[in-house]
């Protein structure tokens, strides 16, 4: 069930997103969710759950900056973030979380 509720979101996502297509975006994606843009942090996150937009698939990124957007309030990126969370091992959780409190250790 999750994963179909993952895939129904980003392909609901990416349709909205259209603009996810190449490496360059996801750069740009990266420095604005960097600067703390909610909405380019997740972004990021459906792009790394997918592998859209010429990253590799990476649920540990993935988790990172949608759990990074859910603390600033999007309602999509905590959905997401728990759907990822489904496929992850326990050491890849704990990596996980270790980004997150560096990014907000650093205030992004």
């Amino acid at each position: 069930m999750a994963l179909i509720l993952l895939t129904i979101i980003s392909l609901v996502l990416f349709e909205r997103e259209n603009e996810m297509y190449d490496i360059e975006s996801a750069n740009q994606y990266l420095v604005a969710a960097e600067s703390g843009d909610v909405r380019s942090q997740f972004t990021l996150a459906v792009m790394y759950s997918n592998g859209y937009g010429g990253v590799d698939k990476d649920f540990v990124l993935a988790h990172k900056w949608a759990t990074l957007a859910a603390i600033d309030g999007n309602a999509e990126a905590s959905m997401l973030a728990e759907l990822i969370i489904h496929y992850m091992s326990r050491q890849e959780i704990d990596r996980s979380r270790q980004l997150i409190q560096k990014c907000r250790a650093n205030k992004l």
